[in-house]
């Protein structure tokens, strides 16, 4: 399809929504759409944040966190779609972020994680011809989103996935009734793919960290895993909230020692060795 025609149909899902077989059924051609991963382990686990809040880069860390406890974290990320940075803009300030799956395999096999740029991978690439048209429009219709987000945990044979769903006068999502909706349709589609997804919801009235843009976010990442004392506090506070939750659901820890764990794995900086 052309760039015009694929344009027509993110209008056409922007103005008229989709029901939930319709998301289902997109979420699903979606991630048939490309390759695969498959790291043969009871537990994948995943996290991923709806976007659109400015220098929210939680996941370099949470992946840190979360891999130094023990658990396997393939993340592979997306560009920015409407804030200045994706995590893989961000990733790549530092390092290398296109792979090939062999590639990749190679590096969860020897780490535990990666963080990789998912368009590189062919996983669900008919989401980045969306995520393409979609950033010249300005536009994210829930229903893409929904399918976007989680064909590509699909593809990459995720188990356990927190979603972090930002909500506020200048995010993506204004008021909490809508985010909590959303946050429901991202756990059934998981019930409906047999992947255990944690919805919850932050606050997304501000911006995160102390810099906007890939290498000033980078920045801000090394400040906190490095326990620096000019870190930003509120990216590592929001680090570790998510980190805590995914280690609970995966259960590397008990409900409500989850915070423990992470704060741990950071304070002793085995995050910033991982």
């Amino acid at each position: 399809l052309t760039q015009a025609e694929i344009a027509f149909f993110v209008a056409g899902v922007y103005n008229n929504g989709m029901s939930r077989e319709e998301t289902i059924d997109l979420t699903e051609a979606m991630a048939d759409s490309g390759a695969k991963l498959d790291f043969d382990s009871p537990i994948i686990a995943d996290k991923h944040s709806i976007g659109g809040i400015a220098g929210n880069r939680t996941t370099p860390i949470v992946v840190s966190i979360c891999t130094a406890a023990g658990l396997i974290m393939p993340k592979t990320s997306s560009r920015a779609i409407t804030a200045a940075a994706g995590t893989a803009d961000t990733v790549e300030a530092l390092c290398k972020v296109d792979f090939s799956l062999s590639t990749l395999k190679e590096i969860v096999k020897k780490t535990g994680a990666c963080l990789a740029w998912g368009g590189a991978l062919g996983l669900s690439p008919a989401d980045d011809k969306l995520i393409q048209v979609e950033r010249l429009l300005n536009v994210d219709p829930e229903p893409q989103l929904l399918a976007s987000i989680m064909s590509k945990k699909i593809a990459a044979g995720s188990t356990h996935v927190v979603i972090d769903i930002p909500y506020g006068k200048s995010a993506k999502i204004e008021k909490r009734e809508g985010a909590l909706a959303l946050g429901k349709k991202f756990e059934e589609i998981g019930e409906y793919f047999n992947m255990k997804v944690k919805a919850v919801l932050t606050d997304g009235s501000s911006p995160i960290g102390n810099g906007v843009g890939p290498a000033l976010e980078i920045n801000d990442i090394i400040k906190v895993l490095n326990q620096e004392k000019s870190r930003p506090l509120d990216l590592e506070k929001k680090s570790l909230f998510l980190s805590a939750i995914l280690l609970e659901i995966t259960g590397k820890a008990k409900k409500g020692k989850g915070m423990q764990l992470a704060e741990k794995m950071l304070k002793s900086k085995k995050a910033m060795h991982k």
